[in-house]
């Protein structure tokens, strides 16, 4: 009898729920954008996740446009942005010295790619390693790193992947931010 009042404590505690928040899941796989289909982790960082909800249209030049992503935050918070990225080579006569990503906030997944032209926030990573950011709004914490996976720049780099994934594509473990 004590048992079931100390689990009932417990639950107490824990405020009753059932859905466990992001910072208490272990590290989930992010999938390279080149392989990732609409619910897959795009990113994690310490502070929420990016999750694929509408694919990128490829475009010149080399650029990836009108995806749509939901960021999921530590807190339980959801949010949907349009995302755009122009991804650039270093050394390349006649290509800028940077990748470009920006983006802006939409109600659900189905406005990416609705409306072109505006865009709330714009992150520019130069090759030196100097971030310059423009916009209205502050760049969100997420857009370097997702950047870096749109570019296949960093832990995303393809000689990266291919040493790193498996043949097999593991299941994704979605948070459930309700």
């Amino acid at each position: 009898m004590s048992c079931i009042f100390i689990l009932a404590a417990l639950g107490f505690a824990n405020g009753c729920s059932s859905s466990p928040k992001i910072g208490d899941q272990p590290r989930i796989h992010e999938v390279p954008a080149s392989m990732a289909k609409v619910g897959d982790v795009l990113i994690t960082t310490k502070d929420g996740q990016v999750v694929l909800t509408a694919p990128f249209r490829s475009g010149q030049p080399n650029g990836l446009y009108d995806g749509g992503v939901k960021i999921e935050t530590t807190t339980a918070e959801t949010t949907h942005h349009e995302v755009n990225a122009i991804c650039s080579m270093p050394g390349l006569e006649g290509w800028p010295d940077y990748d470009n990503i920006y983006g802006k906030t939409i109600s659900n997944p189905s406005e990416a790619g609705k409306e072109g032209g505006d865009t709330e926030w714009q992150l520019l990573l130069k090759f030196n390693g100097q971030q310059i950011s423009k916009g209205q709004i502050q760049t969100p914490f997420w857009a370097e790193r997702l950047a870096q996976n749109l570019c296949r720049k960093g832990d995303f780099d393809d000689a990266n992947i291919e040493v790193n994934s498996a043949s097999v594509r593991p299941k994704q473990k979605q948070f459930n931010t309700d």
